[in-house]
Order: C-alpha cells, then sequence, then structure tokens
C-alpha cells in the first residue's frame, strides 16, 4: 500500500474519531442540560409552594393581628412577624421572576450569574426570617401581665428575650457563603431548596470547563 493511501486512511479514521466525540460531547451537553434544568423546574416547585403558603401564613397572621388590636403586645408582634413573612413571599417571587429569564442552552454563563444571585438572594433571606424569631417571645404578653407580673416574671422572660435576640444575632451573622465549610451552615444554606441550584451549577460548571478544554487543545 502506498505511503499517500496509508495517510488518507489515516485522515479519515481521525475525522470519524472527530465526529464521534464531536457526537458524544453533544449528548453529553444535553444531559447535563436536562440535568441542570431538572433541578431548577424542582427548585421554581419549591418557590411556587413557598408562595402560596407562604400568603396564606401571611393572611393567617394578619388576620390575628387585627383581631387582636387590642392588645398592643398581641398586636404588634404579631404584625412584625407579618411583615417579616411578607418579606419572605416577595423575595419568593422575585426569585421565580429571575428564573423566568434563565436559559441554560442559551448562555449558561448568564444563566450560572443569574442563578448565583438567586443563591445568594435564598440565604439572605432565610438569614432575615431568622431574626424574626424574639416576637414569637412576647406575643402572649398582656397589659396586666405586664403591670402586674413583678420581677421574677420580667427576669425570667427578658433573660428568655435575651436569649432568642442573641441567638438569632449570631444565627444571622453566621450563616453566610463564608463559613460555608461548617456542616450546619452548609445544611442551612443548601436548605429551602438550594441545592437544587447547587446541583444545576454544578452540571453547568462541567458544560463549560469542557468547552474551556476545548480550546485550549484547539489552541
Amino acid at each position: 500500500m502506498e505511503e499517500l493511501d496509508i495517510k488518507q486512511l489515516w485522515h479519515k479514521y481521525d475525522l470519524k474519531l472527530e465526529k464521534s466525540l464531536q457526537l458524544n460531547q453533544k449528548i453529553m451537553n444535553e444531559l447535563q442540560a436536562q440535568k441542570a434544568e431538572s433541578n431548577i423546574n424542582s427548585f421554581r416547585r419549591n418557590q411556587v409552594t413557598g408562595v402560596v403558603f407562604g400568603i396564606l401564613w401571611v393572611l393567617f397572621l394578619v388576620f390575628w393581628t387585627i383581631i387582636g388590636y387590642r392588645n398592643i403586645y398581641f398586636a404588634g408582634s404579631m404584625g412584625i412577624i407579618a411583615l417579616f413573612n411578607i418579606f419572605a413571599v416577595a423575595t419568593y417571587i422575585r426569585h421565580l421572576a429571575l428564573l423566568d429569564k434563565v436559559n441554560v442552552a442559551d448562555n449558561i454563563t448568564l444563566a450560572q450569574q443569574k442563578l448565583a444571585t438567586i443563591q445568594a438572594s435564598l440565604s439572605n433571606s432565610g438569614r432575615i426570617m431568622i431574626l424574626q424569631t424574639p416576637f414569637w417571645c412576647t406575643f402572649w404578653y398582656s397589659q396586666q401581665l405586664v403591670d402586674h407580673g413583678g420581677s421574677t416574671f420580667w427576669i425570667i422572660n427578658l433573660t428568655v428575650v435575651a436569649l432568642f435576640i442573641g441567638l438569632s444575632v449570631y444565627l444571622y451573622n453566621k450563616l453566610t457563603y463564608k463559613n460555608i465549610h461548617i456542616k450546619w451552615v452548609k445544611a442551612f444554606i443548601e436548605g429551602f431548596g438550594g441545592k437544587k441550584l447547587i446541583n444545576a451549577m454544578e452540571f453547568m460548571n462541567e458544560i463549560e470547563d469542557y468547552k474551556m478544554d476545548k480550546e485550549l487543545v484547539v489552541a
């Protein structure tokens, strides 16, 4: 066999191998994109559920705030807790609006940026919601109890309220991405469906890593 024929055979083999690799990678990218979309859709369902139950919970809190308006301690505590939950519902609605703009097939980098924004917002909203905890210690107060509670009552209750304030502030400062190496902090951040966002971003990272590796090989 002539040397030229051998070169042509090798060239044809290389072309077939390249086409096969490209096809395999295309299939892999599509599978990774589908997995990312699946996790995004799962997170979207969680947010929709959060909005529905959040609205019902807010209505419940507002109802009791109105009913108990004569008791300033009860109404004030319930009203503030309701405001926290209104914030949470508004945050979830914002997440849904951002998710509608995420398109994995169109631009992975842009999709990652939007998911990162949602992820940070989800974590911050959870931290802020913790700050409502002390108000669950004061909703049962009444004017009669405040007037005639006595020193023992106030020592015990103010100690409990102070502990919850300190705990909520501590958790607010602790539950950040800089502490994600701590297991319980990571569990909190991944909670509320946040794990789904992390999975989606990891799948997209794999697609981006392959593209970068391919560009380096071509260069």
